[in-house]
């Protein structure tokens, strides 16, 4: 009794894993990724988008040939390529895998944005028909306007500057003040009235600290 429970018990758990991996596999049976080379971008520039394709054996012998690959760079991906706004960006056509084959392509091309702001990467695959077989709205990208790259190293520098002198007189007010101390008479009069220039140094550098970071907060993303 026990013996022919346990056979029981194993096929079922055998026949559960055999069903949760074709579930698994058939959750996602084509996808496209596409993937920009860094989140940041220079409007007008051109930069290398790479598109990856698979599909497993036999899920795109339905799809009307050729095969459509379309990518749109938008603030906000709608459900289609049609209803995305905005131009393509890319588009490439390919005949797609031989009947009861899988997928497996990367596409690369030159991709151009002409206004800043931040944009998802809206790619699509659809067939002759315009039958939508994956998406991919993961991606996100942040355009700079052209001098924005010079205006945010150059910002930056100056914020680090700006800290480094704030921090040296600092460091200059804590041993003024150590000095005072152990000083008496006319040498701590004298100290006295040197760490209240240094205090007003401090001020003026713990203002332009914060208007340089001010900047760097608006020029740099």
């Amino acid at each position: 009794m026990r013996r022919g429970a346990a056979v029981v018990v194993g096929a079922l758990a055998a026949f559960l894993a055999i069903a949760a991996v074709a579930g698994a596999a058939l959750l996602e049976p084509v996808t496209i990724t596409a993937t920009a080379p860094a989140p940041q971008i220079v409007a007008g520039t051109p930069f290398k988008l790479e598109v990856a394709l698979e599909a497993e054996a036999g899920t795109l012998d339905i799809a009307a040939r050729p095969l459509r690959v379309r990518v749109k760079l938008a603030p906000e991906c709608g459900g289609s390529f049609a209803g995305t706004p905005g131009p393509a960006a890319f588009e490439q056509t390919l005949a797609g895998p031989p009947a009861g084959a899988a997928l497996k392509q990367t596409l690369i091309g030159k991709v151009t944005e002409s206004a800043p702001g931040t944009e998802v990467v809206c790619a699509f695959l659809e067939d002759a028909t315009e039958r939508q077989f994956a998406t991919d709205t993961e991606e996100e990208v942040t355009v700079l306007a052209p001098g924005a790259v010079k205006q945010c190293a150059a910002a930056t520098k100056q914020l680090k500057l700006a800290k480094k002198k704030l921090k040296r007189l600092e460091h200059r007010i804590h041993k003024v003040k150590r000095l005072i101390k152990r000083a008496d008479g006319a040498h701590r009069k004298a100290l006295v009235g040197k760490l209240h220039k240094l205090q007003q140094h401090k001020r003026k550098a713990a203002k332009r600290r914060r208007a340089a970071a001010r900047k760097v907060a608006g020029v740099c993303p």
